[in-house]
C-alpha cells in the first residue's frame, strides 16, 4: 500500500487476514510470491527502485487465533522466511513489526538471524515511528496516515498514489 519518500513499495501484511490460510503454508507462500513477483514486474524501477519496504501488522491476532493454530502459523512463517531469503535476497529496505502482543516479542526477537536485526524494528508508536518515511496520502488511517483503511476485498488490485516524495507541483 503506497510508498515511501525513497519511492520503495510499501508491503502491509496483516497476520490476522492470514489466519484462514494458517493450515495450508504452501497456499501462503505461494500468495506472497505472487505479491512479490507482482512488484519486481509493475512496481519497481530498474536502476531507482529495487527494494521495498514492509509493515507487518499483528493488531486482532490473538483474538483470530486459538492456540492450537500457532503451530501452523510457525510453520508457516518458517517456509515463507526460508523462501524470502533464498529468493527475494536483498530486496528488503527495513520491516516494522506493529502491534506485536509484547509476551511473543521474546519468541519472535529470537527467530530474527543477527545479520538482519538492524532492519527490523518494533515500534509503540506507530504514527511518530512511520511519518519520518511516508507522506500521509501514501498510509492508511491506522497507521497516522491520511489514505482510507482498506477491507481485504479492497486490497487488490494493489493501490498506489501520486507524490510519495511529497515535491511541490509545478
Amino acid at each position: 500500500h503506497g510508498r515511501d519518500r525513497f519511492c520503495r513499495p510499501c508491503f502491509v501484511i496483516r497476520l490476522e487476514r492470514l489466519i484462514p490460510m494458517a493450515s495450508n503454508k504452501e497456499r501462503i507462500v505461494r500468495c506472497v510470491i505472487f505479491t512479490l513477483e507482482y512488484a519486481l514486474r509493475y512496481v519497481m524501477v530498474p536502476g531507482r527502485v529495487e527494494n521495498w519496504v514492509v509493515l507487518v501488522d499483528f493488531a486482532n491476532i490473538l483474538s483470530a487465533v486459538s492456540p492450537l493454530q500457532t503451530g501452523s502459523l510457525a510453520s508457516a512463517a518458517a517456509a515463507l522466511g526460508t523462501a524470502l531469503e533464498k529468493v527475494y535476497c536483498g530486496r528488503m529496505s527495513w520491516l516494522k513489526i506493529l502491534n506485536m502482543p509484547s509476551f511473543i516479542g521474546r519468541a519472535v526477537n529470537s527467530v530474527i538471524p543477527a545479520e538482519k536485526k538492524e532492519k527490523i524494528s518494533f515500534p509503540t508508536d506507530i504514527a511518530a515511528e512511520l511519518a519520518p518515511h511516508f507522506e500521509p496520502n501514501q498510509l492508511e488511517q491506522k497507521y497516522g496516515g491520511t489514505a482510507p483503511d482498506l477491507e481485504p476485498h479492497e486490497t487488490y488490485p494493489f493501490r498506489f498514489f501520486p507524490n510519495c516524495r511529497g515535491l511541490e507541483e509545478e
